[in-house]
């Protein structure tokens, strides 16, 4: 008789995270373009359903601050998002966001912040970094939303993944 794969002898399901998780970038710009009013238009805090994320952020995460990337701060993040750059399990607002992620991914986030902020709408970014354990391959997503019309600051809406391919 064929030996059954582990997971339906141990009678837990195949883990699919690695899809789902490739997949949130592509969700979250879905979710945005949702709650905007029309073509080439940012969505509003006020009228933005955050809903969906309610209990569980996951890979996605909440940036505020104006065009200065070095003084955003992180509003909210997933506990998979938290694991994956090594942060503690609730945003520490009053600290730059740039100062807590790790250094290999400081252009990413600087670059995916401010150009959200300057063209206004998802901004896609996918690449590889070496880190210590070797090459990791990242997807990310940053989107503005509105706090008011006028204001200077805004936020950043958007989703990280990251996964390591082997040694250098």
């Amino acid at each position: 008789m064929k030996d059954l794969p582990a997971h339906l002898e141990e009678g837990t399901p195949p883990d699919r995270s690695q899809g789902r998780e490739r997949r949130d970038v592509q969700r979250v710009i879905d979710h945005w373009l949702r709650n905007t009013w029309g073509k080439d238009c940012v969505p509003l805090l006020d009228t933005f359903d955050f809903s969906p994320m309610k209990g569980d952020w996951g890979h996605r995460f909440l940036l505020c601050g104006s065009d200065a990337v070095q003084s955003a701060v992180f509003v909210i993040y997933g506990g998979d998002f938290a694991r994956l750059l090594g942060l503690p399990p609730k945003a520490a607002a009053a600290i730059p966001f740039v100062e807590q992620i790790p250094e290999r991914y400081r252009p990413v986030f600087s670059e995916g912040y401010s150009k959200a902020m300057i063209e206004s709408s998802p901004v896609t970014l996918k690449g590889a970094v070496t880190a210590a354990a070797g090459t990791e391959l990242y997807r990310a997503a940053f989107m503005p939303i509105l706090l008011q019309p006028n204001w200077s600051k805004q936020l950043v809406f958007g989703s990280f993944n990251c996964r390591s391919v082997g040694p250098n």
